[in-house]
């Protein structure tokens, strides 16, 4: 006799453990990343969602543990972006992404090294927003009102971002005045121009211009030094600025965003850029280990790079923790369901949420795909 199975339960208990929404797929075309657990090949492509009316946003938040596979499901995504014409910038702070760049003659920049960039656009209300943020940024503090009136007179008047070399002009004028706001500002100014961030937004010759379908920005050389900040906003306009020349919609990937999220000024201007993803035909794909990982700052600051985290309508989430499983049930309405699934995840498998859709989906890497994935090599030697 064949067993029937049978579940008694309330419409409540029924919600908790309902089965992912279209787990059959997202029903766009394209080269998949992998298939859904309960359908067929799963195509990802967040521009397409966003046009298909799927999604409200572009934008992504990869999330999962050390060793879940994050940088390979970014890697896989953005190849398959490449193909439909997309481009994309990636804010690399490990070296983990020159592979991708060389498979499709991209290029690699070692920010303050290579070459210097020049992320002022000539626009002068954005490129003062810019620069108010990157010097509060990099002093981890506040322009009082008087040190911003008097940036904004002087960057204005010598119409520092039309010349070669902004900061430098910049630097220049402030040195022309006596007054304790003015040295202040100059004192940091300075960094830019001679001093431990010389190089890479000022320098001898002409900036860098990044061109191509894929730019690795290698930020390796700031990686875990007290200004990893700087550099990540730094990067994040250069890369907005490429991206928005461009007539192809493109990523802006950033690994190790908790880097940039930490530091109050820089996530106040970032979410400003967030929240321009649609207009700008722009995709901002943050990978964090946890939404936690911004824990470490006040809790003011926490509070906003958390919002900007969950303010993404598409989500990858990878294997966690018991306990940060736990905490995401609350952060991103998942039911019960969900949050079992998350420690138990295998390495290459993850829960994708896109709109109100979820799919458990089994990445399926292609040999194409195997030459630009694999960052353990050093381990084994």
């Amino acid at each position: 006799m064949v067993k029937l199975w049978t579940h008694w339960a309330t419409s409540s208990q029924l919600t908790s453990v309902r089965l992912p929404r279209h787990d059959g797929g997202t029903s766009i075309e394209g080269e998949p990343l992998g298939r859904a657990q309960r359908g067929g090949p799963f195509v990802f492509d967040p521009f397409d969602l966003y046009a298909a009316g799927r999604v409200t946003s572009p934008n992504v938040t990869v999330l999962g543990a050390l060793g879940s596979g994050k940088s390979t499901v970014v890697k896989m995504m953005v190849s398959r972006g490449l193909a439909r014409q997309r481009r994309a910038v990636i804010l690399d702070p490990k070296s983990e992404y020159r592979d991708l760049a060389r498979a499709f003659d991209g290029s690699v920049v070692a920010l303050g090294s290579d070459a210097w960039c020049n992320p002022f656009t000539g626009e002068p209300v954005a490129d003062l927003g810019f620069l108010v943020s990157l010097l509060a940024t990099t002093r981890n503090a506040p322009l009082d009102d008087v040190q911003r009136a008097q940036l904004e007179q002087l960057w204005l008047d010598s119409r520092a971002a039309s010349t070669p070399r902004p900061m430098t002009t910049l630097f220049d004028q402030l040195r022309r005045h006596d007054d304790e706001s003015s040295r202040s500002l100059a004192a940091t100014v300075r960094r830019f121009v001679n001093g431990d961030l010389a190089g890479v937004l000022d320098g001898d010759g002409e900036p860098r211009v990044l061109s191509g379908a894929v730019v690795v920005l290698d930020m390796s050389r700031w990686w875990l030094s007290d200004s990893v900040a700087v550099l990540a906003l730094i990067a994040w306009r250069i890369a907005e600025t490429a991206l928005g020349s461009s007539a192809h919609r493109g990523y802006i990937v950033i690994d190790e965003a908790w880097a940039l999220l930490q530091n109050e000024f820089a996530t106040r201007w970032l979410q400003g850029s967030w929240k321009l993803a649609r207009s700008r035909g722009i995709a901002h794909v943050a990978v964090v280990h946890r939404l936690g990982d911004t824990e470490g700052a006040s809790s003011a600051v926490a509070a906003r790079a958390k919002g900007l985290l969950k303010d993404a309508d598409n989500f990858v989430i990878l294997r966690h923790l018991e306990g940060d499983a736990l905490a995401l049930r609350d952060e991103l309405g998942l039911v019960a369901l969900e949050v079992s699934y998350l420690p138990q995840l295998p390495r290459g498998v993850g829960l994708i949420r896109y709109g109100p859709a979820r799919s458990i989906v089994e990445f399926q890497p292609t040999e194409a795909d195997r030459a630009i994935i694999d960052t353990d090599q050093a381990m084994r030697g």
